[in-house]
């Protein structure tokens, strides 16, 4: 059922899926199976909200382990391409859903996700953004907090879109990405999102 779910909200969207078209994807003659394994569909999408927080945890903390293993200086780059490889889960998905599912979540229950994060200790993505404002600490506080989310939103839409393409098997131009670990471009696009400078700013109080 779980999986049922994840798929449905992944091509349709929470909003657009309905607890019929679950219990039907997921085989279920029974009406009320739903509430008996999960109790309602929030308490299903909660579900589905920490299998997909914890996966994106463990990969982030895993590749900044590795890097703070390298022992080297590091820079913004180093920290925005943890961000870019680890957001395409199709070296351990069959059939990824994660962006989609990250993305549809966050915008439709983004008070679930931080009160998830806390709950569960997922903190990995707060250390690496973190990491990031550390290196920029002459950017105006206001104008960084607004591009950390805009680099957020960023790549959450463009790798969203890029699983959609792939799961219809469709390429179009528009999301079309580089295959393996060549992500160079977006990697520099959204370390540009970060570093572009602040021509017409009002930064406001801090």
């Amino acid at each position: 059922m779980k999986a049922a779910a994840r798929s449905l909200f992944a091509e349709r969207g929470i909003e657009g899926t309905t607890v019929r078209d679950i219990l039907t994807v997921a085989g279920e003659k029974n009406g009320a199976s739903l509430n008996y394994y999960f109790r309602s569909k929030e308490e299903l999408i909660r579900e589905l909200t920490v299998d997909v927080f914890r996966l994106m945890d463990d990969r982030w903390n895993a590749q900044l382990a590795e890097l703070d293993r390298q022992g080297r200086p590091l820079d913004i780059r180093d920290y925005v391409r943890i961000l870019v490889t680890s957001s395409d889960t199709s070296d351990v998905e069959d059939e990824p859903t994660t962006a989609r599912l990250s993305e549809a979540i966050t915008h439709h229950r983004y008070h679930l996700v931080r009160e998830i994060l806390k709950e569960h200790r997922l903190n990995a993505y707060d250390v690496i953004l973190g990491r990031i404002a550390a290196l920029m600490e002459d950017m105006p506080r206001p104008i960084l907090r607004q591009r950390l989310l805009l680099l957020t939103r960023y790549l959450s839409s463009v790798f969203a879109l890029y699983e959609a393409s792939r799961a219809s098997n469709a390429q179009p131009r528009s999301v079309q990405l580089p295959q393996g670990a060549d992500l160079g471009n977006l990697v520099d696009t959204a370390v540009g999102i970060l570093t572009a400078p602040v021509v017409d700013a009002n930064p406001g109080e801090d």
